[in-house]
């Protein structure tokens, strides 16, 4: 297995979670996002 270094990890696919992610992921971060669930949580669907 490879090691892939990461600025940010985030917990929940929420509106919140995706929100930070794409943020981070817009000022150069290197972002990966994991839930068990659809992304969006309940509050956009």
């Amino acid at each position: 297995m490879s090691e892939s270094p990461l600025d940010l990890f985030v917990i929940g696919a929420g509106s919140g979670g995706v929100r930070a992610a794409r943020m981070a992921a817009q000022r150069g971060a290197r972002v990966a996002v994991a839930d068990d669930a659809p992304l969006g949580g309940t509050c956009v669907n």
